[in-house]
């Protein structure tokens, strides 16, 4: 498990690629249901509205863009790992992304905390953003900035999506 954590961690560094990370329908699995229960936390302290509807929305949508452009691609034999790599470092992320979220109510009085809070969600989007197109890079063959506009547009498609089902959050 150490060897995996470290691996997910360069991936966010980006120093490596997911290559070498398991390929096997079992590791995928394991990965959707520690996003699964990462997601619905995010979701209960950002929206706290539909979260299990969410969540699934949030999988399936995942698992069926990256299946889908693999697909396009010919390169479905990287389905696992660059699944595994998207929400393993997700994951990672994850910490940072709650904080930022639990600095919302004093931000509402403190403009510092405001614009740290701001400038901290900017950041770790952009940085994710910027991961998810290293991770699609190496599973695409194809080079970062492809691969950030890939990412850009899942999250835009994604956000359109929830929009569509749920409406502007409360």
């Amino acid at each position: 498990m150490t060897g995996l954590l470290s691996s997910l961690t360069q991936i966010a560094l980006l120093r490596k690629d997911p290559g070498n990370l398991p390929s096997s329908a079992a590791s995928v699995a394991f990965f959707v249901l520690l996003f699964a229960a990462t997601d619905l936390v995010l979701i209960w302290l950002d929206v706290n509205d539909h979260l299990i509807a969410r969540t699934i929305l949030d999988i399936a949508f995942a698992l069926s863009f990256v299946g889908i452009l693999l697909a396009l691609t010919g390169r479905m034999h990287r389905y696992a790992q660059t699944v595994i790599a998207i929400f393993g470092t997700d994951l990672l992320l994850t910490p940072a992304v709650i904080a930022l979220l639990l600095l919302r109510s004093p931000a509402k009085s403190n403009i510092a905390v405001a614009l740290f809070s701001t400038a901290g969600t900017v950041l770790v989007v952009v940085w994710y953003l910027l991961i998810v197109g290293h991770i699609l890079r190496s599973a695409l063959d194809t080079g970062l900035v492809t691969g950030f506009a890939i990412a850009v547009t899942w999250w835009f498609a994604a956000h359109a999506l929830s929009l569509a089902f749920f409406g502007a959050p409360p």
